[in-house]
């Protein structure tokens, strides 16, 4: 082709073309090579070649393009996020139950696994509506990736251990990792990297085999590597690998794990990409910005107060989220009372003084905002709390501001219910704040 297009610049025609190559360093590069005659009186006596980097240019039409393509996707999605979030909630409000109900330690290590994977699920779902938007650092926090590695590891032990030997076959996934690598970063959605690229592993090696991940620490990068032992990769699967709805495995492939884990490396400020050749297996290096490491990782405490117990009612046309926050409520020690719609729970208000509503926001015939006004309406100076699926980043409607007193979204936990409760119940003298518990 080369030849061709020199031929061709000799004859007078200008000539475009483009190169890919892998530099000293080993990363991928591109270059664009312009080709023109050169003439000297009249007479073509050469070509006039002028070659420019194009590597960044080229990158960021890619990121452009898988942008627009996960928009497309988080607009066709958001449509069916609530009802995901809801089924979520009773997944996770049910795990959180049992975890509370147990002391056996093989059944409490089970339920943990229950209750990590709905959260990631959750958090799934909360990304997937909120592709087009850039997220802010405060979602982050200081975390060991070793740590998540691990998580990741046993959260897919199911498929890559205990179904494989059903199926006698033998996978070995090992882990080499420096134990000091701190990172800001989701914990959630580093998870689902990690778990997408170890099920990727699995299934590119069908007879069994191995992935050896392990990890390094680079100045201010943290590097990880993923290899495996499977099939590799053609140049042309290579190429698309990371472009959304892209799969190999034809209808059990939805073509989204390696597009999403790409998005969500790329807002952690790192970057991610592939080696491979046809037949001898796949890496993948994730490269993010290191933390300073911390004295110390801070643990999820309840910290706060706990209060006397109230009179709740919890409205929501979902049976399996009514009665799960209803049954959460109680083992906080509140006395609770249900209703399945707007017009139920104002029957019940008429009859009876409660301290807090919790009201469903998608409700048929009257929603949480019809709901919350009818009680505003009535006089109650009743604390309302509105649950969503649609993020509790939710806003009330023009002119309803002050409406409802706090937004919780689903799926909710014991730690984001009590939390809602103290804040509306205690006064802010009683609230430690935040700056004293870290001073």
């Amino acid at each position: 082709m080369v030849s061709e297009k020199l031929t061709a610049a000799l004859k007078g025609e200008p000539q475009t073309c483009e190169f890919r190559y892998f530099s000293r360093d080993g990363k991928l590069r591109y270059t664009r090579v312009d080709k023109s005659p050169l003439v000297v009186d009249g007479r073509t006596t050469g070509v006039l070649g002028i070659a420019r980097d194009i590597t960044e240019q080229k990158e960021e039409r890619e990121r452009a393009a898988r942008a627009d393509k996960l928009r497309a996707l988080g607009q066709l999605a958001s449509g069916v996020a609530h009802d995901f979030n809801n089924s979520l909630a009773a997944i996770l409000g049910r795990a959180q139950l049992l975890h509370r109900q147990t002391t056996d330690p093989a059944l409490v290590r089970n339920v943990e696994i229950i209750q990590t994977a709905a959260q990631d699920a959750a958090a799934t779902v909360r990304r997937i509506q909120t592709f087009a938007r850039k997220p802010s650092a405060i979602e982050f926090e200081l975390l060991d990736v070793r740590g998540l590695l691990n998580d990741a590891i046993e959260i897919t032990r199911t498929r890559w251990y205990n179904e494989a030997r059903l199926r006698g076959l033998h996978y070995e996934v090992k882990l080499e990792s420096e134990s000091d690598l701190p990172a800001n970063a989701s914990a959630s959605e580093l998870r689902e990297v990690f778990v997408n690229l170890i099920v990727n592993a699995v299934d590119a090696m069908p007879q069994g085999g191995c992935l050896a991940i392990s990890t390094a620490r680079r100045g201010d990068r943290l590097e990880l590597h993923f290899a495996d032992t499977g099939g590799g990769m053609t140049e042309d699967v290579r190429e698309k690998v990371f472009e959304p709805f892209f799969s190999t495995k034809g209808a059990n492939g939805t073509g989204l794990g390696l597009s999403v884990s790409y998005s969500i490396i790329e807002r952690h400020g790192g970057s991610i990409r592939v080696e491979s050749e046809l037949g001898q297996g796949a890496k993948f290096t994730i490269e993010l910005p290191a933390a300073e490491p911390a004295a110390r990782l801070l643990e999820e405490t309840s910290s706060l107060p706990k209060t006397s117990s109230l009179s709740i009612l919890v409205v929501d046309d979902d049976p399996s989220v009514r009665e799960t926050l209803a049954d959460m409520l109680a083992t906080l020690n509140h006395k609770v009372v249900l209703a399945d719609s707007g017009e139920a729970a104002l029957q019940e208000l008429s009859t009876a003084d409660f301290d807090l509503v919790f009201t469903d926001l998608a409700m048929p015939e009257m929603d949480g905002w019809e709901t919350a006004r009818a009680i505003r309406k009535h006089g109650r100076e009743t604390a309302i709390v509105l649950v969503t699926g649609y993020g509790s980043g939710t806003l009330p409607p023009a002119g309803d501001v002050g409406l409802i007193d706090a937004v919780i979204g689903k799926p909710f936990d014991f730690d984001q219910v009590g939390e809602v409760i103290t804040r509306l119940f205690l006064s802010p003298e009683t609230l430690v704040p935040e700056a004293a518990l870290t001073a």
